[in-house]
């Protein structure tokens, strides 16, 4: 791949026909799910007759955070909008594609909230007072570029899918609803996904060395959305230690086939500022694996002295 010099290009207006083709190609191969029809309605009780309790649902700590900052990162939905579309002028084919994206995933809040309170298997007052912090906050990921918007949604989305993959292979087998539920889910965000995953590449093929910046300052800087979520950190704790999504999640499942898919490695005549970035996103990826390790190591030490 050859490279343009670095800022040469308007990727807003270039990436135009690539978005309206990929925006089609979505449209084409629909999912299509009613909320209202996956859940079993005749199942719930009434919270005033019967008040929550955590024996409702039997679920480990790191389980329900997954699933509270799950729905809560949905229920931010209007603030990632509105933070996307700014990019855009409304008559762009990205912005036409938000729109589409905006109310997929407002029917993930949908399902996954009814889910849950038919289920059980979360506090509702504490979702609720959880839903009231973090939307009166409204904090979101902001990006002064378009480079580095579609780098970050390109892997939150890929991360997105193996959190709500990984949080329904923890539920308890009975539960079909719920696994179901968090797979429609999961689904949407593979094609969410593929979206900005391939608009990544066709941003890459135009301007490499502006995409290789943009990539090294968003793994560096990545984090899940839901951060204005009450005690976000210790939920986000709770959900690595059970496996759901951590940093090996992040390594393993996001940052290593996005950036093969890019192929970042072998990128060719990048400007200097953007093969230092190059260097430093590889330096970053193997210190974080030797963290992993090193953690990994730790676990089955203190696993082999709890059992001898």
């Amino acid at each position: 791949m050859t490279a343009t010099p670095a800022g040469s290009v308007n990727l807003l207006e270039e990436l135009s026909g690539e978005a309206e083709r990929l925006f089609n190609r979505h449209l084409e191969a629909p999912r299509l799910w009613f909320p209202h029809e996956q859940i079993d309605w005749g199942s719930g009780e009434d919270f005033k007759e019967k008040p929550w309790e955590a024996t409702d649902y039997e679920l480990s700590d790191g389980v329900r955070s997954a699933i509270y900052t799950n729905l809560l990162t949905e229920d931010n939905l209007p603030y990632y909008t509105e933070s996307i579309m700014g990019h855009a002028p409304k008559d762009h084919p990205l912005n036409a594609w938000t729109r589409q994206w905006t109310m997929e995933e407002n029917k993930h809040s949908m399902v996954m909230r009814d889910w849950v309170h038919i289920s059980r298997c979360i506090n509702p007052t504490l979702l609720e007072e959880g839903r009231v912090v973090q939307m009166s906050t409204g904090m979101v990921p902001q990006f002064t570029n378009l480079a580095d918007l579609i780098s970050y949604v390109s892997m939150q989305e890929r991360a997105t899918q193996i959190a709500h993959r990984n949080t329904a292979s923890k539920l308890p087998k009975e539960d079909k609803q719920g696994r179901n539920v968090l797979a429609l889910i999961a689904g949407d965000e593979t094609k969410h996904y593929m979206f900005y995953r391939d608009l990544t590449k066709a941003a890459f093929d135009l301007d490499p060395s502006t995409m290789m910046e943009a990539v090294n300052r968003q793994v560096e800087h990545f984090a899940m959305p839901g951060v204005g979520i009450p005690n976000f950190t210790k939920h986000a704790v709770r959900i690595a230690k059970e496996g759901i999504y951590g940093v090996q999640q992040f390594l393993q499942d996001v940052v290593t086939p996005v950036l093969e898919l890019w192929d970042v490695e072998h990128l060719e005549g990048l400007s200097a500022e953007a093969e230092k970035a190059r260097i430093a996103l590889f330096e970053m990826i193997d210190k974080l694996k030797a963290a992993v390790e090193r953690t990994a190591q730790k676990a089955a030490a203190q696993a082999a002295a709890a059992t001898a």
